[in-house]
């Protein structure tokens, strides 16, 4: 069954300040190398939607849903946090990329694919319950996770999340939760500076990664301490947050991840999933070297339907 692809030019209304790293060229890059590598053509090519509201008040809080829109700007651009600017058309953006994933997810439940990649813009996995951070406002994975257990009735939702940066977000909106188990690595110590101690919930398995980490001591730290408790959770459903970050050309990390390991992720997931036929969700967070970003996304595609 071919992958499908989710993405809407909705994300060109987030207009961000062309010195920032998180710009719409992020995501006509990846749709360019896609079709370099003649990979376009083999997915299915799905146009997003806008989020219900009801779906992000089970993630965020309505305060401050309330506040963000207060708060967006007519004209030109104001900065939620030191790296979050919102543009008038931000919000409809972020709107857009929750949505799309939801929508997404209620497809793959239809039986309509099981492999599914989400290319919007903004990010999300930063976004805290009540706090927007990271370059993002609504938390899209936290979203689809909690519209996954409430509507669809899943009760064991694993959670991947291989960006640079913890996905902070993630773990304040769904730590503790039993329906999920959030498995995150990430360069550590390392922007956002929380490093939720593994301690302190019972769903977080945690694989921090030093600067300058390469590919064989992130394989074997992803082997260790990801593949036992995904194979014991035998999840019903994954959901990916898919962060190119770590690359070792990305500027905003300091990670020496190659293409190859991309599709190695790819490779690893997809090979859980098709022992018990579960469906993948993946959504794009970080990734700022325009190339790099390409060429792993396409590895990861490849990877993500090796069996």
């Amino acid at each position: 069954m071919p992958l499908a692809y989710y993405t809407s030019e909705e994300h060109f209304s987030h207009f961000t300040d062309e010195d920032h790293p998180e710009h719409a060229m992020r995501i006509m890059a990846i749709e360019q190398e896609l079709k370099s590598q003649g990979i376009w053509e083999q997915l299915i090519h799905v146009n997003g939607q806008s989020a219900d509201m009801p779906d992000i008040l089970r993630a965020h809080s309505k305060g401050y849903v309330e506040q963000l829109h207060l708060i967006q700007p007519k004209h030109g651009h104001i900065y939620v946090d030191e790296d979050t600017a919102m543009a008038p058309g931000s919000l409809n953006a972020a709107l857009w990329s929750a949505g799309s994933c939801t929508l997404a997810l209620d497809d793959l439940v239809k039986g309509e694919q099981n492999r599914a990649f989400v290319a919007t813009r903004p990010p999300g996995h930063h976004a805290e319950h009540r706090k927007a951070m990271g370059f993002c406002f609504f938390n899209n994975v936290a979203i689809t996770a909690l519209r996954a257990a409430d509507i669809h009735h899943f009760q064991r939702i694993a959670l991947l999340d291989f960006d640079a940066h913890q996905g902070n977000g993630t773990i304040d909106i769904l730590g503790n939760d039993q329906r999920f188990l959030i498995c995150s690595s990430f360069q550590h110590p390392f922007y956002p500076y929380t490093h939720y101690e593994q301690s302190r919930f019972n769903n977080l398995i945690n694989v921090p990664l030093s600067s300058g980490t390469g590919s064989a001591t992130f394989r074997a730290a992803i082997e260790e301490h990801w593949l036992p408790a995904l194979k014991s959770y035998a999840p019903e459903l994954i959901i990916v947050s898919a962060g190119f970050d770590g690359h070792k050309d990305d500027p905003m990390a300091e990670l020496n991840l190659l293409d190859s390991d991309y599709d190695w992720l790819g490779r690893m997931i997809d090979g859980i999933a098709a022992a018990r036929n579960t469906p993948v969700l993946s959504i794009l967070e970080g990734g700022y070297d325009l190339n790099a970003l390409g060429r792993s996304v396409a590895a990861y595609l490849t990877g993500l339907q090796s069996n």
